[in-house]
């Protein structure tokens, strides 16, 4: 491997590393962390698989009975949290433009008095409405690889600026192209992108 291109694998290696140990600080100074543990959350995605490239996380709830009250008092409680300056709450199962299914807490946190923030997702829903909503999860955790690893980590930081980023350009069209078809480098993933995806 060239000199600048192992510089720069170590670079976004430490660059998520990082990013999860300040999420781990965060959870636990804020008490944001007791409250998911407490409710039953798990992080999933960047997080587990060590592909961070911005402060943004991801937490879901397995209930086989949801309940949309239980979720609101979830919100109430992570409302006291002094570091908790935004939430918004979706009910997917009724939300008519929602093609998701589950409750969801949207939360913007951040330490007071200073301008960097968190992104959380938190979702409650049935077991098999997660498996329906990512159904290749499972697979590509066991497709992961450092080299794998250090291709997603190159695409998510090219694009996790963007405008487009969450809307047309989503964080599992990185996975599906790196682990399911081999894409390597951003311009082949524009390109991949485009010919699946774009309109």
């Amino acid at each position: 491997m060239p000199l600048n291109q192992e510089k720069n694998r170590q670079r976004l290696f430490d660059l998520d590393a990082g990013l999860r140990s300040e999420a781990d600080k965060m959870l636990e100074e804020s008490g944001i962390g007791e409250i998911l543990r407490t409710e039953g959350f798990k992080p999933v995605g960047s997080y587990v698989m060590k592909t961070m490239t911005w402060r943004d996380l991801d937490f879901e709830r397995t209930d086989e009975k949801p309940d949309w009250q239980e979720n609101w008092e979830l919100g109430t409680k992570l409302a006291k949290i002094k570091w908790v300056w935004r939430l918004a709450a979706i009910d997917a199962y009724n939300d008519p433009r929602s093609t998701d299914e589950g409750y969801y807490w949207g939360v913007r946190a951040s330490r007071p008095g200073e301008k960097d923030f968190w992104k959380l997702d938190l979702w409650t829903a049935r077991r098999e409405e997660f498996e329906r909503g990512s159904p290749k999860r499972p697979l590509w955790e066991r497709k992961l690889d450092e080299d794998k690893r250090y291709d997603i980590l190159v695409i998510k930081e090219a694009v996790c600026n963007l405008p487009e980023y969450r809307n047309s350009i989503l964080s599992v069209h990185i996975y599906e192209a790196v682990l399911d078809h081999g894409v390597r480098g951003i311009d082949e993933f524009r390109e991949w992108w485009q010919k699946n995806y774009g309109q």
